[in-house]
């Protein structure tokens, strides 16, 4: 019961606040009608049949059927009149008003979407709103903040200039950036450092990304009637570390966070020790995953790419007198065949343990070549100056993936697959091809080749799978203890910067360089107002901010029907010096109308895609 008041008390928040923002938007034109003397006949929440109301003077105040916005029905706004109807223009029609009356009525309506939201943001930032830090957790290899020398634990303080308060503003300010001039200051052991960098797409969706992650603390989220609640894990239990990999600790030059800790867990089919810290006493457990089923058009063999492929540099690996290039594949080191960057590591290690330097054997454009292993080559591999990621066109070498199809059936990393069922391959893009192109094929004979010698196995292919933990880490979030005046300030900010956000993004999808699939409709609009009132009263103020900026901008585009439509009607009537003909007008709002149903249905199709 509890339960349901709950839900129910967040659904009445999340609708009251959507509301207020439609609200605020009519009452605007509203207002303004009326201080220009123009009757306003309706005044409605909603469109469709009137579900119910009260009348005041001449207006009609309802509610009505379908809560996807509202609307004020102004007296003489459609040319009611003509010259065949008996009623005659009357003194408080909408068109009997100057031009730059009607301006600023339609005007109205989204400069209060505007100021709504320098009201609700310094209001979100007094009360204490809850931001995720601007701290990064993690950094992708070979990725702009890599490159750049971030590290994990800097704070991010501004982007291109523009104060940033919680990571999701780094990330909207990185999508909007120059790719190829942006700056950010970071705070790092108290100092303000100034890092400048090009962007680099992401690998997942070829926006521009800068190839962080959110700071993870220790303290465990843990499933109910998950593996690591039934190992006798807690919520709240603070993890320490996971088998041997210890977090606060250095492995190889390299600070171990709780996000990389439990990347050890990712993939993993055998259980795991995870030691944890309750109530200052030290305990371990060990956890079984539970596997899932990976949802896949085709079984799969189990196989991934080889990734020893260079696709990064920095600091001294950067100097054009360093052996080693982009898209070099390293293959050996010494005598080792190497498929991964840990196997690479660890190869150099043993030929540092024997004194004897070795040499690198690495594929450069197809062609073999040997690189002597120098100290500074060592130094700068050791160090991770040098990047490495998936190598999907060179030589298909194999990395197995644990419990899959190819692991049971015998075969191990570093095995070169020739081909399949007798078709050839060349590299793991064709394997993949040619596995996604037999959707019935259980069955494979794989030939391959392994130190030389080239073997035959029959290989059954399978669903992939997942392995859950049943745990995952607190995301680090920040609450701004301000004054008022402070408040008011970071709130001014975060208006401006939403407008101008809102508005570089508008521009962007038309250009192309935001895709439309971003864009979200009412069941977005109202998941994330029920997530934003769920998770804290300050942060739903800060969404609705957003979400009215948002409201005041689509509003003003120059679309008939919308209120930026009817503004460049009023221009072209400024311009022309008379009314423009009823036929136009009646033509264009049938357009702008029919345009505006199509963003609905698509918008409404994507949410359908992403939330249902």
């Amino acid at each position: 019961m509890q339960d349901f008041v709950a839900n129910a008390g967040t659904i009445l928040l999340a609708v009251f606040g959507i509301s207020l923002l439609i609200f605020v938007h009519e009452a605007g034109h509203f207002l303004a009608a009326r201080l220009f003397k123009v009757r306003v006949e309706v005044f409605s929440l909603g469109f469709g049949p009137r579900l119910f109301g009260w009348n005041h003077g001449d207006t009609d105040y309802r509610i009505s059927a379908f809560p996807l916005g509202g609307y004020v029905k102004m007296a003489g706004e459609y040319n009611e009149y003509t010259d065949e109807t008996e009623r005659a223009p009357q003194e408080d029609d909408l068109n009997n008003k100057p031009i730059w009356q009607r301006f600023i009525i339609f005007a109205a309506g989204p400069a209060v979407n505007f100021l709504l939201a320098f009201v609700l943001f310094p209001i979100g930032f007094a009360i204490g709103a809850p931001f995720v830090a601007p701290v990064i957790g993690d950094i992708a290899p070979g990725g702009s903040a890599w490159t750049a020398g971030l590290q994990p634990g800097d704070e991010l303080v501004s982007v291109n200039d523009n104060r940033v308060y919680g990571l999701s503003d780094v990330w909207l300010e990185i999508a909007l950036s120059d790719p190829n001039d942006t700056t950010a200051v970071v705070r790092r052991d108290g100092n303000l450092l100034e890092r400048r960098f090009a962007l680099q797409r992401s690998a997942d969706d070829s926006r521009y990304d800068l190839g962080i992650s959110a700071f993870q603390l220790p303290t465990l989220q843990v499933r109910e009637d998950g593996p690591a609640t039934k190992a006798g894990l807690q919520e709240g239990d603070i993890l320490t570390g996971v088998e041997d990999l210890q977090i606060g600790t250095f492995v190889e030059e390299r600070l171990v966070t709780t996000t990389i800790a439990l990347s050890q867990l990712v993939g993993r089919p055998k259980a795991a020790t995870l030691h944890v810290e309750r109530d200052g006493e030290p305990l371990s457990f060990v956890v079984e995953p539970s596997p899932i089923e990976i949802e896949t058009a085709t079984p799969m063999l189990g196989a991934a790419p080889a990734s020893t492929r260079i696709h990064g540099l920095r600091r001294d690996a950067e100097a054009p007198s360093f052996p080693l290039h982009m898209d070099d594949i390293v293959m050996r080191v010494g005598e080792v065949d190497v498929v991964s960057e840990k196997e690479l590591r660890a190869a150099i290690h043993a030929l540092q343990a024997t004194g004897n330097p070795g040499s690198l054997h690495i594929l450069r454009e197809g062609t073999a070549r040997e690189i002597p292993l120098g100290e500074q080559l060592m130094a700068s591999l050791l160090e991770r100056d040098v990047s490495f990621t998936q190598d999907l066109t060179g030589p298909l070498r194999i990395q197995v993936v644990d419990e899959g199809s190819l692991d049971q059936a015998g075969m191990q990393d570093g095995d070169l697959i020739l081909s399949l069922n007798e078709m050839p391959l060349s590299n793991f893009t064709e394997l993949k091809r040619f596995i996604e192109s037999q959707p019935n094929q259980v069955d494979y004979t794989v030939n391959f080749m392994r130190h030389g010698d080239e073997e035959q196995l029959t290989v059954r292919a399978r669903p992939l799978l997942a392995y859950d933990f049943g745990i995952a880490p607190t995301t680090l979030e920040v609450v701004y203890d301000m004054s008022f005046l402070s408040a008011m300030k970071a709130g001014f900010d975060s208006s401006i910067n939403s407008i101008r956000n809102t508005a570089l993004t508008l521009g962007k999808l038309f250009t192309g360089e935001v895709g439309t699939e971003n864009l979200g409709g009412p069941i977005a609009i109202s998941v994330i107002t029920y997530e934003a009132a769920k998770w804290d009263f300050a942060k739903l103020l800060m969404f609705l901010a957003a979400l009215s900026v948002n409201l005041g901008l689509i509003n003003i585009l120059p679309i008939p029907v919308l209120d930026g439509g009817q503004i460049i009607f009023l221009l072209c009537e400024k311009v022309k010096g008379s009314r423009l003909s009823e036929r136009f007008m009646q033509n264009a709002q049938l357009a702008g109308f029919v345009a505006i149903l199509a963003l609905m249905v698509y918008v409404t199709f994507n949410d359908f895609t992403n939330f249902i």
